[in-house]
């Protein structure tokens, strides 16, 4: 797990294995709040196991703006990506500040969605693509009938994304079969500044949540 340690201002990663992870990168992306690249920095990283490996504070530009994120990844030595982590920050003479976040444009996303039914489960794979030259916040799927009920319970591989220019990122969603009730999947999605271009498969279809 990667992480930024908000009380010391350091990168870290954790290493809950009980092997050593070697040759591994670090990867930080610094961005403003219109989809610029602040910073970029690589770490390389040896984490012994069962335990959390300082990499040292993050060395922050003086031309931030006034809410600004951070991209954390780390891929291990064949550049397989491992974790990643996505955070809101604002400058330290205002760090509770995040107002300037009501300033994000609008994103609106492409996305890729199929259906998958076997052995009593139902597997949605979503595909999402911020073709913007901007940020798409905080991208919150949810799983419904197509009559517009939610389908409970439901394990989505991920969930509440943040997307970079031109990032894309693929979405597993597992329910029961029986609990869609015979109808198609549909898949609804909104955001703090989202918005999503409807697109559909066999038995599934992807919309905006109208109601959030």
């Amino acid at each position: 797990h990667i992480q930024f340690n908000e009380s010391t201002g350091e990168l870290e990663v954790v290493n809950n294995l009980p092997d050593p992870l070697a040759n591994a990168v670090a990867h930080i992306s610094i961005y403003n709040l219109d989809g610029s690249v602040a910073y970029q920095h690589d770490y390389p990283v040896t984490a012994p196991p069962s335990l959390t490996t300082n990499l040292g504070p993050v060395k922050f530009p003086s031309t931030l703006s006034s809410v600004h994120f951070l991209k954390l990844e780390l891929h291990n030595a064949a550049g397989k990506l491992l974790s990643d982590n996505f955070y809101w920050r604002a400058l330290p003479e205002h760090q509770d500040d995040l107002t300037d976040l009501n300033k994000l444009p609008l994103a609106t996303l492409e996305a890729q969605v199929t259906r998958k039914d076997a052995d009593g489960k139902t597997l949605v794979t979503v595909t999402l693509h911020n073709p913007t030259a901007g940020l798409a916040v905080m991208a919150h799927l949810q799983l419904r009938r197509h009559s517009g009920e939610r389908v409970l319970p439901v394990y989505y591989s991920d969930n509440y994304v943040s997307l970079t220019p031109n990032e894309s990122k693929t979405i597993t969603i597992e329910a029961d079969q029986k609990d869609l009730q015979g109808q198609d999947a549909l898949v609804v999605v909104d955001g703090w500044n989202v918005q999503i271009t409807p697109a559909s498969a066999a038995g599934v279809a992807i919309a905006p949540n109208v109601e959030a």
